[in-house]
């Protein structure tokens, strides 16, 4: 039994549309993120796209440099292959390497294995097929930018996560909330609703993990 906060890394400022939407409040909330981190003692997920690993290397050191796990965000799952090859060279200038990546969508049935898929263990997304091999830890729920979208306030999105919460609980398994520092500067700047959850999490016994920690006591 597990939450895991997923943190999707994919802002650039010259991404119109999404900047245009959301704002420019990533950087600022990337390091509240890091810092509520430091406070807690809790550890996440961060998942970056190839446009963060090329344009803001910076940022995934950060992340790795206070203790975090990175991983890949697979923007476009129906052409992996040489979008994985370009984000293993980043990933290599970090001296870092996934071990799994992250989908907005569920994978397409139409996609086969890429090259260096095997040295993969993961896929973290919405229920469906994932390529052979790999462990899939679904996704459920609507991720923070299509909360926004519907206008949902912040009090309403974190009651509904709590909700999710005692349900998983209650169950005796896993949750992975999906975020993204970008919309979380519209929908929770300050992080007050993301720090209840994780406190909510806690207090019901979940241990906030990341999926490679998860992976690594299964096998232990």
């Amino acid at each position: 039994m597990f939450f895991c906060l997923r943190i999707d890394l994919d802002y650039v400022p010259w991404d119109t549309p999404d900047a245009k939407e959301f704002g420019h409040g990533e950087p600022a909330v990337v390091l509240r993120i890091l810092e509520l981190a430091r406070y807690t003692g809790f550890k996440f997920h961060f998942f970056a796209s190839n446009r963060v690993l090329r344009a803001f290397p910076a940022a995934a050191d950060a992340v790795l440099n206070d203790g975090h796990d990175l991983d890949w965000f697979c923007k476009h799952p129906e052409v992996p292959g040489a979008r994985y090859a370009e984000a293993l060279q980043e990933f290599a200038s970090l001296g870092h390497s996934p071990l799994g990546f992250a989908l907005r969508s569920a994978w397409p049935e139409s996609v086969g294995p890429f090259e260096g898929i095997d040295q993969l263990k993961f896929v973290s997304g919405p229920p469906g097929p994932v390529p052979a091999g790999l462990r899939l830890f679904p996704v459920e729920g609507k991720p923070v930018r299509e909360v926004v979208r519907t206008g949902m306030s912040s009090r309403s999105w974190a009651d509904s996560t709590k909700t999710q919460l005692r349900e998983a609980a209650s169950r005796n398994r896993g949750l992975t909330l999906v975020v993204r520092p970008q919309v979380l500067a519209r929908l929770d700047p300050k992080l007050s609703h993301l720090r209840e959850l994780l406190e909510l999490a806690a207090a019901v016994g979940m241990n906030v993990r990341t999926l490679r920690e998860v992976l690594a006591a299964e096998s232990g």
